[in-house]
């Protein structure tokens, strides 16, 4: 009654030779552990689609935060003042008035109430040195702060691909004085 059992532990350690034998030389490899080694700043990616095919539309998230939202556009796009790359600003805002489309619409995303929803509102965006103008044919004066925060960061960041540049909105009724979008961009690390 021995004897199978004995040729059972016998075959079962024939075929565990050959496990041992490979993992033999990944369980001692003979890397020394060491301690962190401090090699430099993290790694930073654009999670955003190329700026020649998108644009950046602020809208509302459902809990009230102002978000960059990338529109996909088709390219080649216009192309701002002074030879950088990405949409211009008039078209930007256009898109912006225009509202949110289906998909974001679907995600959440939503204007500031005060927004007005016309697309011919935005009459012309001048791009002067370190501040864009944006004239609207609307009354800007009254605009609440979220509604300008739209606008002025939609603008920015059609100018300038940071956003470092401060945005004047002229109306019917009133020259504002320049604003900074509120929101900056924070590298994020690659992990």
């Amino acid at each position: 009654m021995r004897r199978p059992v004995f040729r059972a532990a016998r075959r079962a350690g024939l075929l565990a030779a050959p496990l041992v034998l490979a993992w033999g030389p990944l369980v001692g490899c003979g890397v020394q552990e060491t301690a962190v080694i401090d090699a430099g700043r993290p790694a930073v990616a654009d999670l955003l689609p190329p700026r020649e095919g998108r644009m950046l539309l602020f809208f509302y998230s459902p809990s009230g935060e102002l978000l960059p939202v990338p529109r996909i556009v088709e390219a080649p796009w216009p192309v701002p003042a002074e030879g950088a790359d990405g949409p211009d600003a008039r078209a930007a805002v256009t898109a912006l008035l225009a509202g949110p489309d289906k998909a974001e619409r679907r995600a959440g995303m939503r204007s500031a109430p005060s927004l007005p929803r016309s697309a011919s509102a935005a009459d012309r965006v001048v791009t002067d040195g370190p501040t864009v103008e944006v004239r609207l044919r609307l009354r800007v004066a009254r605009l609440p702060a979220p509604a300008r925060d739209q606008l002025v960061c939609t603008a920015a960041f059609a100018a300038h691909a940071q956003g470092a540049v401060s945005v004047r909105l002229v109306g019917q009724d009133e020259r504002l004085a320049p604003a900074d979008c509120p929101l900056r961009p924070v590298a994020a690390p690659v992990r």
